[in-house]
């Protein structure tokens, strides 16, 4: 019983990873990507849970992605109308009792994702300073 708690705590958790993560890349400057998703993650995050596992991208009025080298291109940056967090490849490994749910205690997560649209982008209304996330 514990062991299944521990579970869905887990699943929770990493749920809250994708707001959290979602939140800071629509307040962060674009080229802190690569940081939002350390930020995002909390110390008590499930075993093996790290910002490999989370997917941040930018996406256009259309929901298509914006690729990552094109972010910060005069002509590209004012697109972005969306960030999404998601969470990819991750599996959870189950311990003790509960070791013989699928294949030897390890079960693939649900795909969990938040899409908000964008704030400031870490661009403040002078335009001028861009600070770190």
């Amino acid at each position: 019983m514990f062991e299944f708690g521990r579970y869905v705590y887990s699943l929770q958790v990493i749920n809250e990873v994708t707001r959290v993560a979602a939140r800071l890349g629509v307040v962060c400057y674009v080229t802190d990507q690569d940081d939002v998703a350390d930020l995002a993650i909390p110390d008590f995050a499930p075993p093996n849970f790290d910002s490999s596992n989370l997917s941040i991208e930018y996406l256009d009025t259309n929901g298509l992605v914006i690729a990552a080298g094109t972010l910060t291109d005069s002509d590209v940056f004012p697109t972005i109308r969306y960030v999404r967090a998601s969470v990819v490849d991750y599996d959870y490994q189950f311990s003790g009792l509960m070791s013989f749910l699928g294949e030897s205690g390890i079960l693939s997560v649900p795909v969990f994702e938040t899409t908000l649209p964008v704030e400031s982008l870490g661009v403040y209304a002078d335009y001028s300073a861009q600070t770190d996330c």
